[in-house]
């Protein structure tokens, strides 16, 4: 299960990106079809993806995110 996390969060710019690439246009999709539910849904999950971006590049790449992410879990 560690090596997932580790995985997952060393190479989250690569299945991020995609992420937000598929997400936005459904949700420019519902929003036009006026499903607002479904547009709330996939800009959630593609705010969701930026989010976790922005902490990968402001931890300092792949293995200060890790570093920092398991840190944090060993201090809570």
């Amino acid at each position: 299960m560690i090596e997932f996390i580790i995985f997952a969060i060393r190479y989250i710019p690569f299945w991020c990106v995609p992420g937000i690439l598929i997400f936005l246009p459904f949700a420019y999709i519902f929003w036009l079809k006026d499903v607002k539910s479904l547009f709330y849904l996939f800009v959630c999950c593609a705010a969701v993806c930026t989010f976790f971006i922005v902490f990968w590049v402001w931890a300092g790449g792949p293995d200060r995110a890790t570093e920092f992410f398991f840190n944090a879990v060993r201090s809570f």
